[in-house]
């Protein structure tokens, strides 16, 4: 090797060892950060507190209690009269507990409430919209329809044939939209309006003469009669026709005898109807639509009542009369004793109208506004109101059943009043005087003559103990994933750091190596220079 290479193969590696010593630097700062944080880790450690579990003996108190011979008593609390008199001393917490008569507000879940309903259709209202396509599915008996409403907006919906046959609601539903009955109550002329002739077996009235339907032995007319009528058709009952109207002779005579009801004109009727489950449209309606042409439907409010309430599930219920009010004290006990404890602070508001009202403005039990019941071997008691709120909700939106006794969704709220222990704190004057240890022995009440001999013990406050095993535990638990969390950091620091000391034992090698090739260069380098002095020198 040449002078000018060996000098540069020197300089060379001169920069290599410089630049692994200045690596080594680097290595060696970045362990020190490490282990500044290592340190730091361990000091916060040390700072942390080891949670400890409470002692028992801790939480124990003594406690002061006494018997009257019937009522054991415990003293809860205590503080001495700031001027003591020589009566009393201290004014005394206590409590003890008794059968206190309660007032009950339950709560019957799917109460299945039987009663008569009587729809009020109201609000009749007419939709007009748009047909802007119709397709109908004859599997399905629905029509399919895409329809313009009077905001210019596109809907999408499915009509499907009512439910006449089996359900009475939709019929009447209809006859209020339709117009297909007309009522007539009853009067003290409503004899002389109906007149029916025997012989001719005929129904005159207005003017116009219904004859008997004979369905045994013209289906045509029977299936026109069962059509119009729909679920309210009954085979066992007789029906007078005019042509155009129906009039059914055995709720005629039903109306005439009890003096009382309506007797109903119904319009022979054999459409088909339709509904989206909100509005509805006859067929006939229906099929002469055309695209363009505007559609009506037409939808109705109905606002039930319930009368003649029979059950609840398979508990049958009974109306309380005034006589069976005023006949049993206990049930007048009972309700009074509910009342007062639904007025009362953590009471029912609800619960309280709805028994306030069956009773008048000087509190005389209104008759028949009450209800009682049995289940489980015990008395009950509901109102209409309360029952009516858990039959309403069987007609509601979200109802999903087709009767209103498995659709019930509303609780039932039902009423009883018994005997309940209850903790009844007292907090009266006393003179309690106490023994030769500091402890109080008796104890004398402001209303009370008796001097009472006070029994001490030491009892464990299981609440508070609980209370703070659990935040113990709490504690505990927080304490060990922070250890965790600290071991954790120290393991990363402690690979990160064997790490870098591989990397420096690697660069200690190398500059070893570096170190030893710088030598033979040099030595190479003097030679060469020893050599051209001796050959210039000759």
């Amino acid at each position: 090797m040449g002078l000018a290479a060996s000098q540069a193969r020197y300089l060379s590696l001169s920069a290599r060892k410089s630049n692994v010593e200045y690596e080594g630097q680097q290595i060696n700062q970045q362990r020190l950060n490490l282990s500044n944080q290592s340190a730091d880790l361990f000091n916060q450690m040390l700072t942390m507190a080891v949670p400890m579990p409470p002692s028992s003996t801790d939480f124990t108190k003594l406690q002061y209690s006494w018997t009257d011979g019937d009522v054991a008593s415990v003293i809860e609390n205590y503080y001495q009269i700031g001027t003591i008199d020589d009566e009393f001393n201290y004014v005394v917490t206590s409590y003890h507990y008794e059968n206190v008569y309660t007032g009950q507000r339950k709560f019957l879940p799917d109460p299945q409430v039987q009663a008569t309903k009587t729809n009020h259709f109201s609000d009749l209202k007419a939709r007009n919209f748009v047909l802007q396509e119709m397709s109908y599915n004859p599997e399905k008996d629905t029509y399919s329809l895409q329809l313009i409403n009077g905001f210019d907006q596109l809907i999408h919906a499915t009509y499907k044939l009512c439910d006449a046959v089996e359900n009475r609601d939709t019929v009447e539903q209809l006859d209020y939209m339709f117009n297909r009955t007309t009522k007539v109550g009853y009067s003290s002329s409503m004899e002389t309006d109906f007149v029916y002739d025997d012989a001719a077996d005929t129904i005159t009235y207005n003017g116009s003469t219904y004859s008997y339907v004979d369905t045994e032995n013209d289906a045509a007319k029977l299936r026109e009669l069962c059509q119009s009528y729909g679920a309210f058709y009954n085979s066992a009952k007789r029906y007078y026709s005019n042509g155009t109207n129906y009039i059914c002779k055995d709720d005629l005579d039903t109306v005439i005898t009890n003096k009382n009801g309506d007797v109903d004109i119904r319009k022979k009727d054999t459409k088909k109807y339709y509904t989206d489950g909100t509005r509805y449209i006859a067929e006939d309606s229906l099929r002469n639509l055309s695209v363009g042409d505007t559609m009506t439907t037409y939808q109705a409010e109905n606002n039930p009542t319930f009368s003649d309430y029979k059950s609840i599930g398979n508990c049958e219920i009974k109306q309380l009369t005034e006589d069976d009010y005023k006949g049993d004290v206990t049930i007048d006990i009972a309700i009074q004793q509910i009342i007062k404890d639904m007025k009362a602070n953590d009471g029912d508001a609800i619960a309280y109208e709805r028994l306030k009202n069956c009773f008048d403005e000087n509190g005389k039990y209104i008759s028949g506004t009450l209800y009682q019941f049995t289940m489980a071997g015990k008395m009950y008691y509901t109102t209409a109101a309360d029952m009516d709120a858990s039959l309403l909700s069987a007609y509601s939106e979200q109802s999903v059943a087709n009767n209103s006794i498995d659709s019930q969704q509303s609780k039932l709220s039902y009423y009883n009043a018994v005997y309940i222990n209850t903790k009844v704190s007292e907090i009266k004057k006393a003179m309690m005087e106490t023994d030769g240890a500091g402890r109080f022995s008796t104890v004398k009440f402001e209303d009370d003559s008796v001097v009472y001999t006070l029994n001490v013990e030491t009892i464990k406050d299981d609440d508070a103990y609980n209370d703070a095993m659990n935040k113990y535990y709490y504690e505990k638990e927080q304490y060990d994933k922070q250890i965790a969390d600290i071991n954790t950091k120290t393991e990363i620091i402690q690979a990160q750091d064997r790490q870098l000391q591989l990397k420096l034992e690697q660069l200690g090698t190398e500059q070893s190596a570096l170190q030893t090739e710088m030598e033979a260069c040099q030595k190479v380098v003097s030679k060469n220079i020893d050599n051209s002095f001796k050959t210039f020198g000759n």
